[in-house]
């Protein structure tokens, strides 16, 4: 029963992420199989691989002569942003033991976001919730990609402008976080970063960029504050 109550918990946590990642995945899997690979390929990168940008990335290197070690460097520039994910969470992390490594894996924007702003939940529970959330938020992405790729194989045609429901996602998720949090000093912080990185920098740079700035200034402004 109390099984039940944690899995009714992470789906209703995770509805958010079900409106954005069912279409998007529908349309990596499309054009993965567009692309001309199998529709188990597709499905496979979203079970292994589960990185929304590295994935559509990879397959923009099938159309490319760029070089294996110019793709590493690439894939691992668009998700360093999980590092600092990862700094943030463990403390959340510190007392989930077994589940710890699937956990790891198993954060992108959208996770990191849900685990992030939900009330701190029972100690007893916890584990389970934080993994059923994680499980849930995959599952998705998987449903999505194999839907999209069945797709892809049985029609010809293109979609068109789905992609935006990604950000429309980050805007609900970001909308739900500043009910929570305390003060909008890290909304404002993120939010020049961003600016000044889309002036300022290449395009494949801001993400990271912005998110090293970002953090910089806030344990800046928290040790000057704790000093204060």
């Amino acid at each position: 029963m109390e099984n039940r109550s944690v899995f009714q918990q992470a789906a209703r946590h995770t509805l958010p992420v079900l409106m954005g990642y069912i279409p998007l995945g529908i349309t990596f899997g499309f054009v993965a199989v567009q692309a001309g690979h199998p529709w188990w390929y597709a499905v496979t990168m979203s079970t292994f691989v589960y990185s929304g940008a590295t994935q559509f990335f990879i397959l923009g290197l099938s159309a490319t002569g760029m070089s294996l070690a110019t793709a590493i460097v690439m894939a691992c520039l668009l998700n360093l942003r999980h590092s600092f994910y990862g700094l943030s969470l463990l403390t959340r992390f510190s007392a989930t033991r077994w589940a710890k490594p699937y956990l790891i894996f198993a954060i992108t924007d959208e996770t990191f976001a849900l685990l992030m702003t939900i009330e701190e939940p029972d100690p007893c529970t916890r584990t389970r919730l934080y993994v059923a959330i994680s499980f849930f938020d995959q599952l998705y992405w998987v449903a999505g990609t194999l839907i999209g790729a069945l797709l892809g194989t049985a029609v010809p045609a293109s979609i068109t402008g789905i992609e935006f429901s990604l950000t429309a996602l980050f805007v609900v998720l970001a909308v739900e976080s500043t009910e929570k949090i305390r003060s909008l000093v890290p909304l404002a912080v993120a939010l020049a970063t961003t600016v000044l990185g889309h002036l300022l920098l290449p395009s494949s740079a801001v993400l990271p960029v912005s998110i090293a700035l970002g953090t910089g200034m806030l344990l800046f402004l928290g040790r000057h504050t704790v000093h204060a």
